[in-house]
């Protein structure tokens, strides 16, 4: 399909109604197919795995070679591997969940597991180029955090800075690359074109959807924590089982708001390409 050109400029109300519409369509999604969920879980796991084992592999051959100092060179080179392999990690599972998405929000169906994740294969060696930028940026967004705990304080000022603002760019101007890789199969470098500009005709909305799903995902997490406080009178026991049950809600809770954030972004990606709401959000009554 053809990106939508010409489109008529719309107040920020209208955006911000369609915006949370988005938001609630994403909702409506993850709670009918609670298996997306599964995608951002073995993302979460890969990830850590990958970390643990770069970390401890690198750090482990380092102290064998070169002592404490190989340890520390060890840990070093593991970070940067680190944010490499979880970038292609991460890029991998959003491209799956957006593909199985967007598959279900045009044209109704219910695609199966594997659906997302031959999707996503099929756009590999994209992905790897893609998540080893991705990993690369995040490596200088984590220097530049670094930065942002020195103990000089005008070295605090311009790394905090300057990683809010790498990191603003960064979303701004990347927001539709993961999508136009799975699903028109670009290369990276004609993404990263067509990203900003798609990114300017749907500013408010992808601002607002983002925004509004972070927010219930807070809000969420706030109801569990206060569902569980009171068990912290009831001793030992009740501790143990307050903080398992806040464990559990929490991490469904991100689980599903993180799955949302990946069906907003393929609802989005429709809305840029036609100017019309995704097929099914006719179904829960969801007017764009």
């Amino acid at each position: 399909m053809m990106m939508r050109e010409g489109q008529p400029r719309l107040g920020f109300r209208m955006r911000l109604r369609r915006g949370w519409n988005i938001t609630k369509l994403g909702m409506h999604v993850v709670r009918a197919d609670p298996e997306l969920m599964v995608y951002t879980f073995l993302s979460g796991l890969f990830s850590i795995g990958a970390a643990i084992f770069l970390l401890t592999a690198t750090g482990g051959i380092g102290f064998f070679t070169g002592g404490e100092e190989g340890v520390e060179s060890g840990m070093l080179v593991g970070m940067f591997l680190t944010y490499m392999a979880v970038g292609m990690i991460t890029v991998f599972w959003n491209a799956a969940i957006i593909a199985s998405a967007y598959e279900r929000i045009t044209t109704g169906s219910n695609p199966s597991f594997s659906y997302g994740i031959k999707e996503a294969a099929k756009r590999l060696p994209a992905i790897i180029i893609w998540g080893l930028i991705s990993g690369t940026v995040g490596l200088i967004v984590g220097l530049l955090e670094g930065m942002a705990h020195d103990d000089n304080p005008v070295v605090r000022v311009i790394g905090s800075l300057a990683s809010f603002l790498v990191q603003v760019a960064w979303w701004m101007t990347t927001f539709f690359v993961v999508p136009m890789l799975v699903l028109e199969g670009y290369q990276v470098g004609e993404c990263m074109r067509r990203s900003p500009d798609l990114f300017k005709q749907t500013w408010g909305e992808d601002v607002v959807s983002t925004g509004g799903t972070g927010i219930v995902n807070f809000l969420v997490i706030m109801l569990v924590v206060l569902i569980c406080m009171p068990l912290f009178a009831l001793g030992e026991l009740g501790m143990g089982l307050a903080f398992t049950l806040m464990f559990i809600g929490i991490g469904l809770s991100v689980l599903f708001f993180t799955a949302c954030e990946a069906v907003n972004r393929a609802s989005l990606y429709y809305y840029a390409k036609t100017g019309e709401a995704p097929p099914m959000a006719q179904k829960y009554g969801l007017d764009f």
